[in-house]
C-alpha cells in the first residue's frame, strides 16, 4: 500500500524541521512541508491525506491565516482529513478552528510532538 501523504503548514523552520525530521522516520507516511498557505494550496493536485497546519501564519508575504487555509481546502476536497497546530489556547480560537471543521486542535507546547503522533495514528492509521 502506499504511503499516506501528510501535508504540514508551518512558517516557524524550527518547526517545520522537527515535523520533518520526526515524520520522515515513521513508516506508512510520506510527508511535505510548506512555510506559507499558499504554497501549499498550490500542491493541493498531490491530494494529501491530511494537512496539519499552524492557526498563524505570518511568514514573508502570506496573505492566508490557517484558518483561510483550511476553508480553501474545504473547498478544494472536502474530504481532506486537517489538523491545527497552534500556541494559541484561547477558547474563542479554538472553537473558531472546530467550526471550520478541523479533526483535532493541538496545542503547541512540551507535549505537542507525542500528543501530533497519537493524533495522526488515531485519523490516519496506517496497515502494516
Amino acid at each position: 500500500m502506499a504511503d499516506k501523504l501528510i501535508f504540514f503548514v508551518d512558517d516557524e523552520p524550527m518547526f517545520i524541521n522537527l515535523l520533518e525530521y520526526t515524520f520522515k522516520c515513521r513508516n506508512g507516511y510520506a510527508i511535505k512541508t510548506f512555510n506559507s498557505g499558499e504554497e501549499c494550496i498550490a500542491h493541493m493536485d498531490m491530494n494529501p491525506d491530511l494537512v496539519v497546519v499552524d492557526f498563524f501564519l505570518y511568514a514573508g508575504d502570506s496573505q492566508m491565516t490557517g484558518l483561510d487555509v483550511v476553508k480553501k481546502i474545504r473547498e478544494i476536497n472536502p474530504a481532506t482529513l486537517l489538523v491545527f497546530l497552534s500556541g494559541n489556547d484561547d477558547d474563542t480560537v479554538i472553537n473558531e478552528a472546530k467550526s471550520a471543521g478541523v479533526e483535532k486542535y493541538i496545542l503547541k507546547n512540551g507535549y505537542f510532538i507525542d500528543n501530533l503522533i497519537e493524533c495522526i495514528s488515531e485519523i490516519l492509521p496506517v496497515s502494516g
